[in-house]
């Protein structure tokens, strides 16, 4: 009878639910996360990485997957080291792929500025075994016109191949604090993925200075204002699936 009880009742039944629902998520989240980690660059199909990001509770968005589609294909012939703005799920991905490399050169370098998310991140590296990311906590500073990380560029890698600005989507004008800090970091062969740039002005400002950088500046994305900067020099376009949705170069 008391059982009887028990299972009649609700909110019983949806914690139990609830639980059952949690540990499936993880269990799946583990197993796709084991084989993207694998060495074996034929298990990270779509539907794998679709996956993770479904199991972390986060499912991809047509957008959010042009945009990681981009970064993990920039990443895969980078020549040099990656940082990234802001981390997330992407983060653990990217990682794997420079652990993969054979360029030794090839690490990434993560700011983010949440203490807390820091830690996290760390947890996943080492929870897969992901040696070649490196993740620095710094604190959110207010600069003369845009916010960005507190820390001294002196503590990042001298010359960094690829720049992906995926914080900008919770720090204005955080593209432009990454160019205003790091442009003398940049490698002549150079390629920056920015996400969330909306604003007119700064979208101006990013289309002037890849101008003064003899380099291209893409709106590929308008509705997501997802912009590419790339060195002329740089030969690896953005894959056909992404440059069917451009909106072409910018205007100065």
């Amino acid at each position: 009878m008391q059982l009887t009880g028990f299972l009649g009742d609700g909110k019983a039944m949806q914690t139990i639910r609830a639980r059952v629902a949690f540990h499936t998520r993880q269990r799946g989240f583990h197993r796709s996360a084991k084989a993207l980690m694998s060495g074996n660059n034929a298990a990270a199909t779509d539907r794998l990485v679709a996956d993770l990001f479904a199991y972390w509770g986060d499912p991809l968005q047509q957008a959010d997957e042009r945009f990681l589609r981009s970064c993990l294909a920039e990443a895969q012939v980078a020549e040099g080291p990656i940082l990234q703005c802001g981390t997330n799920l992407t983060t653990l991905l990217l990682g794997a792929i420079c652990d993969q490399s054979e360029e030794k050169q090839k690490q990434l370098w993560c700011l983010e500025h949440d203490s807390h998310w820091s830690n996290l991140m760390r947890s996943l590296l080492t929870e897969y075994q992901v040696r070649s990311a490196h993740v620095i906590h710094s604190r959110a500073r207010m600069f003369d016109n845009y916010v960005w990380y507190s820390l001294h560029p002196d503590r990042l890698a001298k010359r960094y191949s690829l720049v992906i600005c995926d914080g900008s989507r919770e720090t204005a004008q955080g593209a432009i604090g990454t160019i205003t800090r790091l442009h003398k970091r940049f490698a002549d062969k150079f390629v920056i993925l920015i996400r969330n740039v909306k604003s007119t002005p700064d979208l101006k400002y990013l289309a002037s200075w890849a101008k003064t950088q003899d380099a291209a500046c893409v709106l590929v994305d308008k509705k997501e204002g997802f912009v590419k900067i790339a060195s002329k020099t740089h030969e690896k376009p953005l894959p056909l699936s992404e440059s069917r949705t451009g909106n072409g170069a910018l205007k100065h």
